[in-house]
């Protein structure tokens, strides 16, 4: 056994055995796409929801702000004024997660949550739901999705939301006919990079417990 550590020799021995390192890298990343494999799998359903503005309700003209400059609406604001759609949204989780439970007696809040997802791309605001069930995940998006825009149209009349943002309903959700399994990449990512880290330690540590070659005199 070598008792003593010598970086150079230790750099060698993991370069001339690159191959044991890459051969336990893949098996940890096999092993973390097989676990993924056998987690259960889950349908998700989507609705989308278009929202823009509309700038000819919009009159900065002649108007200045605070120090004298003109005033401009800015991506900053058409971002905030957009968010209301997902605030909305949001104000409706408890009604959605309560209309859930009486389709799945057995849903609990932190997985409707960690299932959920509201994520704007450009114009439009998707809101997806994963379940076991398709026809579950198909139903708490739709009826999500309906008292959502009925709250945002009440959110507009009462002045609550801005009147220059324009909403409408571009889609509700389809069943979804198959599964998805989700965090397979991060799985086999997770596996590899365990793996590699495990091929370093045992390739090193074969290399300490061989004997060492006796030192010339």
């Amino acid at each position: 056994m070598r008792d003593s550590f010598d970086p150079v020799d230790t750099f060698n021995n993991l370069i001339q055995r690159w191959w044991v390192i890459v051969l336990i890298a893949v098996i940890g990343g096999l092993l973390g796409f097989g676990f993924s494999m056998i987690q259960k799998p889950l349908y998700q359903a989507e609705s989308t929801i278009h929202a823009s503005i509309d700038f000819t309700q919009i009159n900065f003209e002649n108007m200045v702000g605070e120090y004298g400059h003109p005033l401009v609406f800015t991506q900053y604001d058409e971002d905030l004024a957009l968010q209301i759609v997902e605030r909305v949204l949001l104000t409706k989780r408890n009604d959605a997660y309560a209309y859930g439970r009486e389709l799945d007696s057995d849903l609990d809040q932190d997985t409707f949550k960690r299932n959920m997802q509201i994520q704007r791309y450009l114009a439009r605001w998707h809101l997806r739901y994963r379940h076991e069930d398709p026809a579950v995940a198909q139903a708490i998006v739709n009826y999500w999705t309906e008292i959502g825009m009925e709250a945002l149209r009440d959110a507009q009349e009462s002045g609550r939301a801005e009147s220059f943002v324009m909403v409408s309903l571009v889609s509700l959700a389809d069943r979804p006919l198959r599964p998805s399994y989700y965090h397979r990449n991060t799985l086999a990512l997770a596996g590899t990079a365990a793996g590699m880290m495990l091929g370093v330690v045992v390739v090193d540590l074969k290399f300490r417990m061989q004997e060492q070659p006796p030192s010339e005199l």
